[in-house]
């Protein structure tokens, strides 16, 4: 493992910053039969970040900061919508949208769809079709990922082409391509490239500088654990990994969700660094960190029943990043710690006796929010982050007011 990739030594001790309290908002309490996605943008060009949320056939947003609901778009893609990012992808000024949809997971031969939304000069919202031909599209991500100073769309379906479960890591890999924005981004002709088609069951992924050489890498979760791909100044691809995930588990395997959270130096003598927390195995049941050097793999909280969000924000300010997870269902009745579903934080720590970095865990909502995705942002320009939720089982769309400490 690179040292690039690794965070550098926890040797301090520290004290804890209090934690801030949260308040709920529902702005929705039915978005759709399922909220598969939340993100925020700037729709309206007011300098105020919005929330908007994609449902199986809409994709829906909310105006800071009345959080009025607008439609995008109903019924004009294939069902089921999946996932969304937001990019300037004409050059107008204003914000359009990538969007996957035709989300199909049992099936995987049939090619899902990818398009993007854009406002014509009336200002209604057009649906342009991209040429894309593989199953089970399920995230994408905007990055400057092939040194090229312009952000390209990153795409990852959850299965290879033909594979079948209940092992998944069997068969063709997935193809993980990089489009870029032709001159005319109304035609259906993006250009792409293969970045990697080697892992299985692919469920998630980061845009972020990792390598340390300020350029955008792939952080990326899958069957066989977790992987950075980056794109060398040769033009070519390369993999490293930098952990297993859960291998031990049946029937499914590896990592799930996956981000990067950051450690300020009040954490560690030699200056902080980087952490990378997931899900494990895939939809699974353990919230995993991997700290250190070399990085070390700490399960810091189980069981999550179906763990399906993860995000790093520095929600008290005190320069660390904690760790926002969404559980998507219930625990069993006879097991300790919070029911669940819902939304949980953890802060991180160093103990000063161990020499390790540890995680405590806070309760934002316990059983309000089956989450199936999750954010942080500062909505209201106070310097704090809030946290958005989408629900799956519950169907809703909440924001999580960050009220700040006591201290």
């Amino acid at each position: 493992m690179r040292t690039a990739l690794a965070l550098l030594a926890l040797a301090s001790p520290c004290v804890a910053a209090d934690f801030p309290r949260f308040t709920a908002q529902e702005i929705d309490a039915h978005a759709g039969e399922v909220v598969y996605a939340v993100t925020v943008a700037d729709v309206n060009g007011d300098k105020k970040p919005d929330v908007v949320a994609v449902t199986e056939d809409s994709v829906l947003w909310y105006e800071n900061p009345s959080w009025a609901k607008h439609t995008i778009i109903k019924g004009k893609t294939e069902r089921d919508n999946v996932c969304l990012q937001a990019h300037d992808i004409d050059g107008d000024g204003k914000i359009d949208f990538a969007l996957g949809a035709g989300w199909h997971p049992a099936d995987t031969n049939k090619a899902s769809t990818l398009q993007w939304l854009g406002r014509d000069a009336k200002g209604e919202w057009q649906v342009h079709p991209i040429k894309y031909d593989e199953p089970t599209l399920h995230r994408i991500r905007w990055g400057a990922v092939s040194r090229r100073g312009k952000a390209q769309l990153v795409t990852v379906p959850l299965q290879g082409r033909g594979t079948k479960g209940p092992n998944w890591g069997e068969g063709s890999g997935v193809k993980v391509q990089v489009f870029s924005i032709p001159d005319e981004p109304t035609s259906p002709d993006w250009p792409s490239v293969v970045a990697d088609d080697s892992l299985h069951t692919t469920h998630n992924l980061q845009i972020a500088y990792i390598k340390g050489d300020h350029y955008d890498d792939i952080l990326i979760a899958g069957w066989e654990g977790v992987f950075v791909l980056s794109n060398k100044f040769s033009g070519k691809w390369s993999r490293e990994q930098i952990g297993a995930g859960n291998q031990d588990s049946k029937p499914f395997k590896g990592a799930s969700e996956v981000k990067m959270g950051t450690i300020s130096e009040r954490l560690g003598d030699a200056g902080g660094g980087p952490y990378i927390a997931t899900i494990e195995p895939w939809h699974g049941h353990q919230v995993v960190v991997y700290a250190g050097s070399p990085m070390k793999r700490t399960v810091i909280a189980e069981p999550v029943t179906w763990g399906h969000a993860v995000w790093c924000s520095d929600l008290d300010g005190d320069g660390d990043d904690e760790l926002i997870i969404g559980q998507r269902d219930p625990n069993k009745d006879d097991l300790k710690g919070p029911k669940g579903p819902g939304v949980f934080v953890f802060t991180p720590t160093f103990d000063s006796k161990t020499k390790e970095l540890s995680f405590t865990r806070h309760t934002i909502d316990d059983g309000g929010m089956a989450c199936e995705d999750a954010l942080a942002t500062d909505l209201d320009g106070d310097g704090k982050p809030e946290i958005i939720a989408g629900g799956r089982a519950t169907h809703n769309v909440k924001i999580y007011w960050n009220k700040g400490t006591t201290r």
